[in-house]
């Protein structure tokens, strides 16, 4: 039977480790200094070496090999290989999922006292330790605070914050930090030359950001990509992680460029009728208006890239879209997520959404809406709207008098007539003070020439 890649590449050695290079110096240094610390704490996202890390301390420090602890544990003598297959009596690892109560606690706390069988030390690997409760967690303070001088804790969590401070203060704490894309890609391409893995380049580049740090998820979509027996590429990646293949994208991006109402909607109809959720599409959609974005302002970093389209078609389509469009279509995109998380139809959201993308429809939206009416000025230099030339009123009064001139806004304004729109219930207020207002118009828009204005009232929904 064929082993799994994550279990046939797991680091053996410190030098094996992928990107942990702190991690690896310092504890590199600790063996070779004989600077043992009597607990440690790994903490991390998923798949970025923590137990695989401590089971190789483990190794450095009892390889029988050496007549002292070693950063390069042979693999071969007794105590290695029996830490390997988690079989050594004096490596306990322990699940805390499994085993997280105090009972199990206080029969770890009296089995540590017992001395090493075969090695220099008894250590105890606990696995995502913050789910042991708060009372084994308390029953075991006292043994990682001053425990044998035998014995080695290592504290392996994804969920450093319920990890007690008592017990955290009391370890050595090394933070597994997520692998970089680009670290991924190198060791994906090592590892698929090795096993004569055919796969393009973008089809790795595709795998490291599915997995969001975590090289074990990286293997394991690499192990399982493989089985489909052909060069692999970057739309097959995404389609069997169960995103949107790039050929889908890109069908709903040139129907918005088209205008083409009825393939956006069926393309979208297609989509959620193969199971792909209205999150999932705008998700998609996101990152690629994302992406454009990029190419169109750092056409150079192909790596920042992060949606299914690759790189020649997103320049493609850069080129032929302005900044604006891309900006607007982000700006419709935030406003839908919002839309669709809170919506109990997400459907018609979603459709709602491509609707909005499209650019012709949003220019007719635009056309249709009554054009803003402009303001000539006598000596006929200068324009500016109505609404522009009543803020500015606004602007220019006294303080006192600012929030009572807001309920008011000027309909229209041509040379020597002006319509000012109040609130029913502020009418008389206005007509009273018609004389200040116009005065404090014309002052504004110059020229000697009577003013006439007219105050009608209106319900407060039309202002």
């Amino acid at each position: 039977m064929t082993t799994a890649l994550h279990l046939a590449y797991r680091p053996q050695t410190l030098q094996d480790l992928v990107g942990q290079s702190m991690i690896q110096r310092t504890l590199s240094n600790s063996i070779a200094q004989q600077h043992i610390a009597p607990a440690y704490l790994f903490t991390g996202s998923r798949g970025t070496g923590k137990t695989s890390t401590a089971r190789i301390f483990a190794k450095s420090l009892n390889c029988l090999n050496d007549d002292r602890p070693t950063t390069e544990p042979c693999g071969k003598c007794q105590s290695c290989r029996f830490i390997e297959i988690s079989n050594s009596l004096d490596v306990t690892e322990i699940d805390a999922a499994s085993h997280n109560g105090v009972d199990d606690a206080r029969e770890l706390a009296q089995r540590v006292n017992l001395a090493p069988v075969l090695g220099r030390y008894r250590i105890v690997i606990v696995d995502e330790c913050h789910q042991l409760t708060t009372q084994a967690q308390n029953a075991l303070l006292k043994c990682i605070e001053e425990p044998p001088k035998h014995v080695v804790f290592i504290l392996c969590t994804t969920e450093a914050h319920k990890v007690l401070p008592t017990i955290a203060s009391r370890c050595q704490r090394f933070e597994f930090r997520a692998l970089s894309v680009k670290t991924i890609v190198k060791h994906l391409r090592w590892i698929a030359d090795t096993e004569a893995i055919a796969i393009q380049d973008e089809a790795l580049m595709a795998i490291a950001r599915l997995c969001e740090g975590g090289l074990r998820d990286a293997l394991q979509l690499l192990a399982q990509v493989r089985l489909l027996g052909e060069e692999v590429t970057a739309s097959q990646v995404i389609e069997l992680a169960g995103g949107i293949a790039e050929a889908d994208i890109l069908a709903m991006l040139q129907a918005i460029a088209a205008s083409d109402i009825f393939q956006l909607l069926q393309s979208a109809r297609n989509l959620m009728d193969a199971g792909k959720s209205p999150k999932l599409i705008l998700s998609s959609l996101l990152q690629t208006y994302r992406d454009l974005l990029i190419v169109q302002s750092a056409p150079n970093q192909r790596h920042l890239l992060i949606s299914s389209v690759s790189s020649d078609q997103l320049q493609a389509i850069a080129q032929r879209w302005s900044h604006e469009t891309i900006q607007a279509g982000l700006a419709q995109l935030h406003v839908s997520e919002g839309q669709l998380r809170f919506s109990p139809n997400t459907q018609v959201w979603l459709e709602v959404c491509l609707l909005n993308l499209v650019p012709k429809l949003t220019s007719k939206r635009r056309a249709s809406s009554p054009p803003e009416l402009t303001v000539h000025q006598n000596n006929g230099s200068s324009q500016m709207t109505a609404k522009k030339l009543w803020q500015k009123v606004i602007d220019h009064a006294p303080d006192n008098a600012k929030q009572f001139l807001s309920r008011a806004r000027m309909q229209s304004f041509n040379n020597d007539h002006a319509v000012l729109v109040v609130e029913e219930q502020y009418l008389e207020r206005f007509e009273a003070n018609a004389a200040k207002i116009v005065r404090m118009m014309q002052k504004l828009v110059g020229g000697n020439k009577p003013m006439k204005l007219e105050i009608r009232a209106a319900a407060i929904a039309a202002l």
